[in-house]
């Protein structure tokens, strides 16, 4: 018989060999095990959990989370959902269940769904829509990272608006409150936003109050480097706090991309508005379009790479890239 429960501890090395025999062969979640206890030991708990046999121990399926706060009824994302043929056909969908009762999660939001999770999904009912993806070019000579036919770069009004770095948690908490954190979809705490984005064993981030022109400031960006060979693009990776700001940051963004020799810069997001990306300068991006502004980069993949997710019709819900697994190392 198939148990399902939440994994403890000592679980973690039977977990990681699993994961690298039927989820994502190599994968750092499956080679690293401070990096898995980092994603998901917490406190004397796992936000991960299995489908084991009774009398083997054998692992038949795991399904991991982000939890993004300490309330008791927190915003989730699901991760990391692997099944094997087992005695239970519906394995896959009693771990899901299970681990968001045991969880107690308001909403369960998510990107990057894998084609299987797609056709699962849509089995269910649920449907699929992708991510919005927008880029704006450096005015370069040539592009090694993003493949450029249409070299299409919108001149927008200069705003008065400017980036400025910012190093802590502490900072950015003068700019965006605990009460405005909790109002969203998804809602964090600073709990979370200080351990996934300040306390990252591996990736460095930037931090960027977004300054108006009278010197105020009323929201927060967050952005990451990518780097082939001698070229480099800056990722969008998240954003709190006033979203019509990102349709004011074009000067700032092409002083950043200036300075800093980027060859564009990105973002997925799900829940803004196309004008505040048309008024920012930004170009709409699909899988079709007649330029490519690659997503993967270990491996390097040049293509363009769209980012499924569930059409959760949910009011005011806004996702961005840093949001579940999908800005994690490979």
């Amino acid at each position: 018989m198939i148990t399902i429960r939440r994994a403890r501890y000592e679980d973690i090395a039977n977990i990681m060999r699993f994961m690298d025999e039927h989820w994502k062969p190599g994968n750092i979640l499956a080679k690293n095990q401070d990096f898995f206890e980092w994603q998901f030991v917490d406190g004397d708990k796992l936000n991960m959990f299995l489908g084991e046999d009774d009398e083997s121990g054998k692992i038949y399926g795991i399904m991991g989370a982000i939890v993004y706060n300490r309330s008791s009824n927190p915003d989730v994302s699901g991760c990391t959902w692997q099944v094997i043929k087992s005695c239970n056909p519906m394995l896959g969908l009693d771990l899901s269940e299970y681990m968001y009762t045991q969880l107690n999660g308001r909403y369960n939001c998510a990107a990057g769904l894998s084609n299987k999770a797609v056709r699962l999904n849509e089995l269910l009912g649920y449907n699929i829509t992708e991510m919005d993806h927008y880029y704006r070019l450096a005015d370069r000579e040539d592009y090694k990272i993003a493949r450029v036919a249409d070299k299409n770069i919108l001149v927008t009004e200069e705003t008065g608006y400017s980036l400025e770095s910012i190093y802590s948690v502490e900072e950015m908490q003068q700019i965006i409150s605990e009460e405005t954190l909790a109002a969203q979809i998804l809602s964090k705490d600073y709990a979370y936003i200080e351990k996934r984005y300040f306390g990252h064993p591996i990736y460095h981030y930037d931090f960027w109050k977004i300054v108006d022109e009278k010197r105020g400031s009323h929201s927060v960006l967050i952005t990451r480097d990518e780097i082939m060979q001698d070229r480099r693009v800056c990722e969008i990776i998240d954003h709190y706090g006033r979203m019509e700001d990102l349709g004011k940051i074009a000067g700032a963004l092409d002083r950043l991309m200036e300075e800093r020799e980027y060859e564009f810069v990105d973002v997925y997001s799900y829940g803004i508005p196309v004008e505040i990306y048309e008024q920012g300068g930004f170009v709409r991006c699909d899988q079709h379009s007649e330029n490519i502004i690659p997503n993967y980069f270990h491996p390097f993949v040049q293509e363009n790479i769209p980012l499924k997710m569930i059409d959760y019709g949910l009011p005011g819900l806004r996702l961005f890239r840093g949001d579940g697994d999908q800005d994690r190392p490979c």
